[in-house]
């Protein structure tokens, strides 16, 4: 996963990551000769750990986050003196911005000055907010909370949250991410934001609703996911793997490799990449304690019969 860490803890870059940084911006340069560019590909060529932070540095730099950022910063006056920079200048303003996008991103800083609570990764917190509702934080997870007025509820800024609301029939918690709202009276339920928000329900009754208007009704025992293009269809949970993160473990049953990797990402403190399509492909199937995740990538590597290469100690490969 990102590297994300508490503010006064922030990981510093590595020297492959500098190397990257240098190599994105020299190759921005006009100037740049058929030389650098083949030397840029041995470069890249030389390393999985190369290609890897290379690609993550093209990613950010494409990003709308960083762009978010970035315009901020630009709103603040420069001296007139560092409003133009020479043309041979470009490849060191290029790293300074990447660098600083990099932490930003990388470390989830942004979404963290915006937020109430977090969790980093590997943590888990449980809350009592003001209304007496409880919510259990997982792993790599950023809160703001909302309680004023009739209203109450927590915006998901990003990661999961298990939620215990008190009943309230006159103030219904509503819980916000990118994708759309969860809104209740009273119940218990699982909420897991990224590409799409996936909502599984323990007891009770939600409503889902999504950015254009649709929503759907969940009752315990129940799933869906809401999307940018509305809300999914509701469909039954196995509620001993969709909670099973509360008690510290991740279970699976027939699952590719890659997901089940994608998952766990989410609990290490760093990036696991699987370099081979057919291995990320395996079936597996497991339940594990979540608190040593070097040993689960050990374990399911060896049910795989893939190796493990520790290139840093933020980087993991698995290769088949």
């Amino acid at each position: 996963m990102s590297l994300h860490a508490e503010p006064n803890s922030i990981p510093t870059l590595g020297k492959t990551q500098d190397q990257a940084l240098a190599w994105f911006a020299r190759l921005q340069d006009s100037k740049a000769s058929q030389r650098d560019r083949a030397e840029f590909a041995d470069w890249l060529a030389a390393s999985l750990a190369h290609r890897a932070a290379y690609d993550r540095v093209a990613q950010l730099w494409q990003s709308q986050a960083l762009n978010v950022a970035l315009s901020q910063c630009a709103a603040i006056p420069s001296p007139p003196a560092q409003r133009k920079l020479r043309p041979q200048r470009w490849a060191t303003a290029a790293c300074m911005v990447l660098a600083s996008g990099w932490l930003l991103l990388g470390s989830g800083l942004i979404e963290r000055w915006q937020a109430d609570a977090v969790t980093a990764a590997g943590e888990q917190r449980r809350l009592v907010l003001a209304d007496g509702s409880a919510v259990t934080m997982n792993t790599d997870t950023a809160l703001a909370f909302n309680d004023e007025g009739e209203r109450r509820g927590v915006k998901i800024l990003s990661g999961e949250a298990y939620f215990e609301v008190q009943p309230d029939k006159t103030r219904p918690f509503i819980v916000e991410t990118a994708q759309g709202t969860v809104r209740v009276v009273g119940t218990r339920f699982n909420v897991k934001t990224g590409d799409a928000t996936l909502v599984d329900v323990e007891s009770g009754i939600v409503v889902c609703a999504g950015q254009q208007g649709d929503s759907r009704q969940l009752t315990a025992g129940q799933h869906t996911r809401i999307v940018s293009e509305g809300v999914g269809a509701v469909t039954g949970i196995d509620a001993s793997r969709a909670f099973a993160w509360l008690d510290g473990r991740l279970i699976f049953q027939d699952q590719p490799l890659g997901e089940v990797i994608a998952e766990l990402d989410r609990y290490h403190p760093g990036i696991i990449v699987i370099t081979d399509a057919k291995l990320a492909k395996t079936r597996i199937t497991g339940n594990y304690k979540l608190k040593d995740t070097d040993a689960i990538v050990r374990a399911l590597a060896g049910i795989a019969g893939a190796r493990v290469i520790n290139l840093s100690a933020y980087l993991t490969v698995l290769k088949g």
